[in-house]
């Protein structure tokens, strides 16, 4: 599936605030064996895609490797994370995909490029583990529950048949050859189907073995709104029920990264996660032809959004944050700053944010993390001790 930065190792507080780029998104596959009915990609009015090269080439993978290099030497930086993405990354094959592994880390070094992956799984093997493992690499799962909810949505292209089965088959097989499988994954990402039961779903991922996950909502916005959009009446429900069952849980309840990360920025933590308002400047997205991008799912907003006029060939990596004047472009809007609850949510993501002229104004599912934020307030405010809450004397 292609997908938004899993990021699913779950940040340190150390990491909440990123200085500046030190993530990038590399789409080494523009084609897909899924065709999600969702996927901004494919089927939320992006074509970018039929016009860059199916895999990345070797020219594109030294180049970007070079302007790697070069930031993390004028940024000072000693490690730097590479996520792979698709379309489905595990189609670029093995021997390609060593051999872009291998050029990123030799051009980079002495700094150390961190990979990771994002899969649907269908191709996942035991040759693949084995090459994660050889590279020190995770890899996070696209999988939305079982097949009565997400074979609603993630089809076999072509044949539009349901995978869901198929894939509970491979991840079986694979955790039937040892523990590989789940020593390197980094965690499942879930698309939300407002059809299900949030709590039912998190009970359901526990009992499948995935003890981390995370809840996107569906990609959309006030011009461009999700498939089958009603209003966030159904994502608000979902959402309750799952952190319901998820806060009480106890000991074998997975972790959700998004409820985890919410709750800590609610004690004053702060995170980074771009669905939760985080800072873009920390991330952009290099495409198979090199060219670089703020965050690819603003394709759905179209217009000067949906074309990348910066590359790896003529532009350093960061060059995207005055680009698109990204600190005035994410600026959360003054309702959004007024809210009691908006140190949480810290405005969405910004794609869900645009209304056909700007993103000046609160998420689409506004009123869903709303009701999900003052939930966890509450459960806070009833399960910390009373003089948690009160000021610290001078």
């Amino acid at each position: 599936m292609p997908g938004r930065p899993s990021r699913a190792e779950h940040p340190s507080p150390e990491q909440a605030r990123p200085a500046g780029l030190e993530w990038i998104v590399l789409k080494i596959a523009q084609r897909c064996n899924l065709d999600c009915d969702y996927c901004y990609v494919y089927n939320r009015g992006d074509t970018s895609w039929l016009t860059r090269p199916t895999y990345i080439s070797d020219r594109v993978t030294r180049r970007l490797a070079e302007r790697i290099a070069a930031h993390c030497r004028d940024r000072g930086l000693t490690e730097f994370v590479v996520e792979l993405h698709g379309g489905e990354p595990l189609l670029l094959g093995r021997r390609r995909m060593q051999r872009l592994i291998d050029t990123l880390r030799g051009i980079c070094a002495p700094a150390h490029v961190r990979v990771m992956l994002q899969t649907n799984g269908l191709l996942l093997t035991g040759d693949w583990l084995d090459l994660f493992a050889r590279n020190g690499m995770t890899f996070g799962l696209s999988l939305d529950g079982p097949p009565e909810i997400a074979d609603r949505h993630r089809v076999l292209r072509g044949s539009h048949e349901g995978t869901t089965e198929r894939l509970l088959d491979t991840v079986a097989a694979l955790r039937a050859q040892g523990p590989l499988f789940d020593e390197l994954l980094g965690g499942v990402l879930c698309v939300v189907d407002p059809a299900a039961h949030g709590g039912e779903l998190v009970r359901w991922f526990a009992d499948q073995g995935f003890p981390d996950i995370d809840f996107l909502l569906p990609d959309g916005n006030r011009v461009n709104p999700p498939q089958g959009w009603t209003g966030p009446e159904p994502y608000r429900r979902f959402l309750l029920e799952a952190f319901d069952a998820w806060y009480g849980g106890g000991p074998r309840a997975a972790r959700v990264r998004l409820f985890e990360l919410m709750m800590l920025s609610l004690l004053g933590r702060g995170n980074s996660l771009d669905a939760l308002g985080g800072d873009l400047k920390g991330l952009c997205v290099v495409e198979s032809d090199g060219s670089i991008g703020i965050s690819d799912v603003l394709r759905i907003c179209l217009g000067p959004y949906a074309h990348d006029s910066l590359n790896v060939f003529d532009h350093p990596l960061d060059a995207h944050a005055g680009h698109y004047r990204l600190d005035e472009l994410q600026r959360p809007c003054a309702t959004c700053l007024a809210c009691p609850h908006f140190t949480s949510c810290q405005g969405g993501y910004l794609p869900h944010r645009f209304d056909g002229t700007s993103f000046s104004n609160p998420s689409l599912y506004c009123e869903a993390l709303y009701a999900l934020s003052a939930r966890m307030t509450e459960a806070l405010e009833t399960d910390l001790p009373a003089a948690a809450w009160q000021p610290e004397a001078a």
